[in-house]
């Protein structure tokens, strides 16, 4: 589709992931093939009918562009196979679905009419509100989901982010600008990546930023995701961005006083676990000893840790050039 922006002319391209999709990728393909004035598909080496498939819808659209994984990369890889085409191409903006026709139709047109009528360079989605789940998703995702929002929230220190694992997302090419996906996320996880890159990368640039509460349907899919290696995951990629977000700080001056409070707080912090540790050592494997006063210093610098990760992260979101933007 091409729009028209501050006297512009704006294209817009879909990237569809697709793997072992045949029972939906033309739908999905036909569905949203006439709002888009290109379609840019990755087959991440499906073993169905999914290439016969999308071959036969390339040979009669010559809008849709098919990317052949020559072996299975995953999700994340895939897309970045599709990110980099977008790059080299003409369009202005990418906006990127999934192949198994989750999303629901009203939502990608009103993304489209969100690029035509205001500059987003991204926005992502949250499925988990009160309408937004179409069927029934096992409960283990709804705890998931919510430690990776809270994850979230601390990695990048805006507290009103949800939902870092959904995949509907639309990108300018400015937000996507150095964007390299390390091989963690390579098949899973790839969405909290992008969202958590694209947060920092606003820290220092003027991007603008939306949150847009989608629905996604669900019925029988399987799903090889373990939510246990989600959960490591995630929480290793939180800490190690979060120590080397410290070190990006102390370079930009308005944010060194942030850098300074986030070292300070992990003094505190080591001090308050190593006071709780000797109180659970006097408590269970020595006879006697100031319990309760290891307990209060404990309770009292993990207090001042909390108390200066919260001012950190205040002066983070202050001195912020983007903008956040909640689109409902």
């Amino acid at each position: 589709m091409e729009l028209f922006f501050y006297n512009k002319r704006v294209k817009v391209s879909l990237l569809i992931l697709a793997y072992n999709e045949e029972s939906f990728i033309e739908e999905v393909v036909k569905k949203y093939n006439h709002y888009f004035e290109s379609l840019i598909v990755v087959n991440d080496c499906s073993t169905d009918n999914t290439s016969t498939i999308l071959s036969d819808l390339s040979e009669s659209n010559k809008n849709i562009v098919i990317i052949n994984n020559q072996k299975n990369v995953g999700a994340g890889k895939s897309m970045f196979n599709g990110v980099e085409y977008f790059l080299e191409s003409e369009s202005d903006y990418l906006i990127k679905i999934d192949g198994d026709d989750q999303f629901i139709e009203k939502d990608i047109v009103f993304l489209l009419e969100k690029i035509k009528s205001e500059h987003f360079d991204f926005i992502k989605c949250d499925r988990f509100w009160t309408d937004g789940i179409i069927g029934k998703i096992p409960n283990i995702r709804y705890v998931g989901n919510a430690f990776a929002s809270f994850l979230i929230k601390f990695t990048t220190g805006n507290w009103s982010m949800n939902d870092p694992l959904n995949g509907l997302f639309v990108f300018s090419k400015k937000s996507l600008k150095n964007l390299e996906l390390p091989k963690l996320f390579y098949r899973y996880g790839y969405p909290f990546f992008i969202t958590s890159e694209v947060a920092k990368n606003a820290i220092i640039n003027e991007i603008k930023i939306g949150q847009y509460k989608n629905k996604v349907k669900y019925e029988k899919e399987d799903s090889n995701l373990s939510a246990f290696i989600m959960f490591f995951k995630l929480t290793w990629y939180t800490l190690k961005n979060y120590y080397s977000k410290i070190k990006f700080k102390m370079r930009i001056s308005e944010l060194q006083l942030s850098g300074i409070l986030d070292i300070f707080s992990q003094i505190f912090l080591f001090i308050s676990v190593y006071a709780l540790g000797k109180s659970i050592n006097l408590r269970y494997f020595l006879n006697s000893g100031p319990q309760g006063t290891w307990f209060l210093i404990f309770l009292f610098m993990f207090i001042i840790f909390i108390t200066l990760l919260v001012f950190s992260q205040k002066i983070e979101s202050s001195s912020s050039k983007g903008k956040f933007y909640k689109l409902n």
